[in-house]
């Protein structure tokens, strides 16, 4: 019995039956997984037996909170937009320190770049021009906010805003503006301390126009405009001749005629000519352009309020 014995506690003897162990063990794993799989079918299973998604719905995503600067620069872009409009120039200077600089950029519809610094003179200065004129309103409004950071004591903003100047009721100008606000925290509040601005202007609907006159011969002239008519400049040409007949003077402009009187030097457009004023001035001579002592500023009279009423607000001449 004794070698028999031996046989057993062989090493291969001992070998196999581990494997033997570890396959009963595998199998054991195999069979409670699919268990497993098939009662989680049967949770899922409706009352005909047919399975049923269970659709989740993932949770909105939180926006992130503003920050104090950002909640700032929005005020102040508020305040700035209605100050035509509420005549408040108080709480637009509120936001900014008293020793405020600021470095501007403007870039006019004919690609001419001007270069500017300012301070909080300036600054006030440019707001009681607005508050000033009474007819005119600025339309001005936040498009992006494009970036902030603020630290401790020290923080920045950069925005970007559309503007529409309007006055009279018609639309001067409009254009872009990028904006750069540099805040420091003064005394526990947070104060402007810089602003950098770049403003791009998109169309130009009325503002000044630059004329200058030739004198064509003895007397009469030619002259060469340049008028804004949205997204450019026109340069428009007329021809000015002088004539009398009895006690008047007559001036024609192309094919418009004018009378201009000796007395008052008042100058009146005929009311049926295309151009003149729609409302009927019922004066036997026409429309009244205003007055003019001087051929050329009989000519440039007539070019601003004949010609170009709706675009020139003011002429800059310039004669050859």
């Amino acid at each position: 019995m004794a070698p028999a014995t031996a046989v057993f506690l062989t090493p291969h003897y001992l070998m196999n039956k581990k494997l033997v162990f570890a396959l009963g063990l595998l199998c054991a794993f195999s069979l409670a997984q699919v268990a497993l799989a098939q009662t989680g079918k049967k949770k899922s299973t409706g009352a005909r037996g047919k399975s049923t998604s269970v659709k989740t719905t993932p949770a909105p995503e939180e926006k992130p909170a503003e920050s104090q600067l950002v909640r700032l620069t929005k005020e102040f872009v508020v305040a700035y937009g209605n100050v035509t409009e509420l005549r408040d120039k108080a709480t637009v200077l509120n936001y900014m320190s008293p020793t405020v600089t600021s470095d501007l950029t403007n870039a006019n519809i004919n690609g001419r770049i001007r270069y500017m610094d300012s301070n909080f003179d300036g600054f006030e200065a440019h707001l009681d021009r607005l508050v000033g004129a009474t007819e005119l309103r600025l339309n001005y409004r936040l498009k992006t906010m494009l970036h902030d950071y603020q630290s401790e004591n020290v923080g920045i903003t950069v925005y970007t805003a559309e503007y529409q100047m309007e006055r009279d009721g018609s639309v001067w100008e409009k254009g872009n503006e990028t904006v750069m606000l540099t805040y420091k925290r003064i005394d526990g509040n947070w104060k402007i301390v810089h602003y950098a601005t770049v403003t791009i202007e998109d169309e130009k609907l009325r503002g000044e126009c630059f004329c200058e006159l030739f004198e064509s011969r003895p007397g009469n002239y030619v002259t060469k405009t340049v008028v804004p008519t949205g997204r450019n400049y026109d340069a428009l040409l007329h021809s000015f001749e002088f004539l009398t007949r009895g006690d008047t003077r007559i001036i024609k402009a192309d094919t418009y005629q004018f009378r201009w009187l000796n007395d008052t030097h008042e100058i009146y457009a005929e009311d049926n000519a295309p151009r003149a004023s729609s409302v009927a001035s019922q004066n036997p001579l026409g429309t009244l352009l205003g007055t003019a002592k001087e051929k050329e500023e009989a000519i440039l009279l007539i070019i601003k309020e004949f010609f170009y009423r709706e675009a020139c607000n003011t002429i800059k001449v310039r004669k050859r």
